[in-house]
């Protein structure tokens, strides 16, 4: 019985009416209710196994039976235990650890201290002021001109790599300002984008406003950046800088959003107390067309189990979500394509002109269709992995 004592359990801060707890078991994190884990904690005291089911039954006053205080067990809590257990849901398509914990460990004890109320809402106030200034003052704000070369974009290239990276430190620092533990930073491709991330699976043991700290922590380290470029774009008005100005400020949008599972998502999620906020969101209009169809559920769906912002929150984000999934799958990637196919025979046929007639074509065609190639590429790779699993899917029923 001393194995079930590596069960971990501690309240789990959400919008649930009902009290949630957080289990951690063999490096993984489950979410559980009130009888489940007053039956973990009856095998933990116990000393047999028998007696265990017997005293949980006895607090339960009868409401379950014996055998199902068994199935339980067999089915849910001793797979906790396998090495296989229950394999930790993949937000990628693929994944691969650049820099493991140990590595990174050095810069995030050093910079923890970023996170202090005194040192991070002044600067993020700060920022905020000077980048909205940018925005109002810069003449030609939007404007691109043709000076752009190979060196130009090469050099773009390495500094959104390097602030991607920087970000994921921030990430990994603000867990050790709250005294838990950072995984590795690695490299993904989420749909069809390119990521690098960092396992902050730790986070569900913190208070629900540390956690959006923590999920903010990448942007608010950004913004030192940031910070650095404004600056030296108010001394020079280069148009280099303002390119990366532009380019920081579009990344923030593209990871704030809340419809992807970049930092939006899993601020959104801590902000209305709801754990696998997508799936919640998947499983209510699974709820919703079940009884459409006169079909019975055999549990109500989690936006029916929360305090009033969570399930207004749900409800419109469950709503809004899908709107934008489907104007992305149906409409975005689908003009992606038709645009491929219009534009890029085209291309190739220029580019062997050019070099036929013993001529370099120029940086703009071979930017063109390097982009186009590796956007099609990652498409590609991404509706792959969607068809596999649907045959996967389809195999198990």
């Amino acid at each position: 019985m001393e194995h079930y004592k590596q069960i971990h359990i501690q309240p789990l801060a959400s919008a649930s009416v009902q009290k949630r707890f957080l289990l951690v078991c063999n490096g993984r994190h489950y979410e559980a209710g009130t009888p489940m884990v007053d039956l973990i904690r009856c095998l933990q005291q116990e000393a047999t196994r028998e007696k265990a089911v017997a005293a949980f039954i006895e607090k339960q006053k009868g409401v379950f039976s014996y055998a199902q205080v068994e199935d339980v067990i067999t089915r849910l809590i001793q797979p906790m235990f396998a090495d296989d257990a229950k394999p930790r849901k993949r937000t990628f398509l693929y994944e691969r650890e650049l820099f493991s914990a140990s590595v990174i460990d050095r810069f995030s004890d050093a910079c923890s201290f970023l996170f202090r109320k005194t040192v991070m809402f002044p600067l993020m106030i700060a920022v905020l002021a000077a980048d909205i200034c940018f925005f109002c003052i810069t003449d030609n704000l939007l404007t691109f001109n043709g000076s752009a070369n190979a060196y130009m974009v090469i050099g773009m290239l390495i500094f959104m790599v390097a602030s991607s990276l920087f970000h994921e430190l921030g990430h990994a620092s603000a867990c050790k300002h709250f005294g838990i533990r950072h995984g590795g930073i690695g490299f993904g491709l989420y749909l069809n984008f390119p990521v690098l991330y960092t396992d902050v699976t730790e986070v569900w043991r913190l208070r629900r406003t540390d956690r959006c700290i923590v999920n903010l922590a990448g942007v608010y380290f950004q913004m030192y950046i940031l910070l650095a470029v404004l600056a030296l774009f108010y001394a020079t008005g280069s148009d280099t800088l303002r390119y990366m100005i532009l380019t920081l400020n579009l990344g923030f949008i593209m990871t704030l959003n809340p419809f992807f599972k970049f930092d939006g998502y899993w601020i959104a999620s801590d902000v209305l107390g709801i754990p696998n906020l997508r799936n919640r969101s998947k499983e209510l209009l699974n709820y919703l067309y079940s009884r459409i169809r006169g079909r019975a559920e055999s549990e109500r769906p989690y936006l029916l189990q929360t305090n009033r912002l969570g399930r207004y929150g749900l409800l419109v984000y469950t709503v809004v979500v899908n709107l934008f999934m489907g104007y992305y799958f149906f409409y975005i990637l689908p003009k992606f394509m038709v645009n491929f196919v219009a534009s890029f025979p085209d291309e190739i046929h220029q580019l062997v002109l050019y070099l036929s007639n013993g001529m370099a074509p120029s940086f703009a065609l071979l930017r063109n269709i390097f982009m186009q190639l590796v956007l099609l590429g990652l498409v590609g790779f991404m509706l792959y992995n969607v068809i596999r699993k649907l045959k996967v899917n389809v195999g198990r029923r």
